[in-house]
C-alpha cells in the first residue's frame, strides 16, 4: 500500500494562473496533484443533469485524499465547481476552498468544507496538512461561522 496522498485541484478559468503556485505548495507538502478545469459549459449541463460531472473530475476527486477548489472573485466566473464540490461532499472527501480576491459568499456546496482561506493565505500551507480554517477577506480566522441550512419538506 502507498504513502502517497492524493490532492484533486478544481479550478476555472478565472483561477488559472493561481494553479500553478498552489500545485507547488501541494507538492511540497507530499501529494501528488491532479488539476482539472471545471468549464462553464459543465455548470449548464448540470443544471439540467446531475450527472453532467465531467468523468476527468469525477476521476479527479474520487481518487483523491483533499479537494482543493480555486474559488473566482466574481460568483459569475464560477463555472461548474458546485457540481463539483458536491460530488467531493457526498463520497466524504476533505475539502478546501481557496479563494481569490476579496469574495466574501461562496458557491453552493462549501458550507460543509474544512478550510476556506484566501489562495494568498500565509496559512496555506498548515491547511493542507489537516488545519480547519476558515478566513475572512483581510485574512483573519473567523472563530465562529454560523452555517445556514434550510429544512426538507
Amino acid at each position: 500500500m502507498s504513502d502517497q496522498k492524493n490532492a484533486c485541484v478544481i479550478y476555472v478559468v478565472a483561477t488559472e494562473n493561481e494553479l500553478p503556485a498552489v500545485k507547488a505548495e501541494l507538492e511540497q507538502n507530499g501529494y501528488a496533484v491532479c488539476a482539472v478545469l471545471a468549464t462553464t459549459e459543465t455548470a449548464r449541463k448540470l443544471r439540467t443533469d446531475d450527472n453532467g460531472i465531467p468523468e476527468a473530475i469525477k476521476s479527479c476527486i474520487k481518487n483523491s485524499d483533499l479537494c482543493v477548489f480555486l474559488i473566482p472573485d466574481e460568483d459569475e466566473e464560477d463555472g461548474g465547481i458546485h457540481g463539483a464540490a458536491g460530488l467531493a461532499n457526498q463520497l466524504g472527501k476533505r475539502i478546501v476552498g481557496l479563494v481569490s480576491g476579496s469574495r466574501t459568499t461562496y458557491p453552493e456546496g462549501f458550507d460543509t468544507a474544512g478550510a476556506m482561506i484566501r489562495i494568498s493565505s500565509p496559512r496555506l500551507s498548515s491547511v493542507l496538512q489537516g488545519e480547519d480554517t476558515w478566513e475572512a477577506a483581510d485574512k483573519t480566522a473567523i472563530e465562529d461561522r454560523s452555517i445556514h441550512h434550510q429544512k426538507c419538506q
